[in-house]
């Protein structure tokens, strides 16, 4: 509020001039827009980061899901042919499996590690008994 010598209230020292109120304002406007633009910039780039986390997670566990069911498809192959044909489909067996686990290692690592995991629940369980 402009005092009684013609200076603004907050200054005391500037003159009253409308078109330096107006550059000010306008000089303000453009700080608070930048501002404003920078926080919107740094909450996209966090929205977008979670939304890349969670895509992976979720590509993640759907290529776990298809290697245990192609652990589990390829382990009925084997026992399938075993029964059948048991020499033969021994070592044919063996060279597909170890194709198979050179090619896509992952899958024969969960299903490992499931079957080590079933092993200790079930020696355990039977320990208690």
């Amino acid at each position: 509020m402009p005092n009684l010598n013609g200076h603004n209230g907050h200054d005391g020292h500037r003159p009253l001039d409308p078109e330096m109120l107006r550059a000010e304002i306008a000089r303000t406007r453009a700080e608070l827009g930048q501002t404003v633009e920078a926080l919107a910039a740094k909450a996209d780039v966090k929205a977008r980061a979670q939304e890349a986390m969670h895509s992976s997670v979720t590509a993640a566990k759907l290529r776990m899901r298809e290697g245990v069911q192609q652990v589990a498809v390829n382990a009925a192959y084997a026992g399938r042919e075993l029964r059948t044909h048991p020499r033969q489909s021994l070592e044919e067996g063996m060279r597909r499996l170890v194709r198979s686990a050179r090619e896509r290692p992952a899958p024969w690592v969960v299903g490992s590690a499931l079957l080590i995991l079933a092993a200790m629940i079930g020696y355990r369980n039977h320990r208690n008994d």
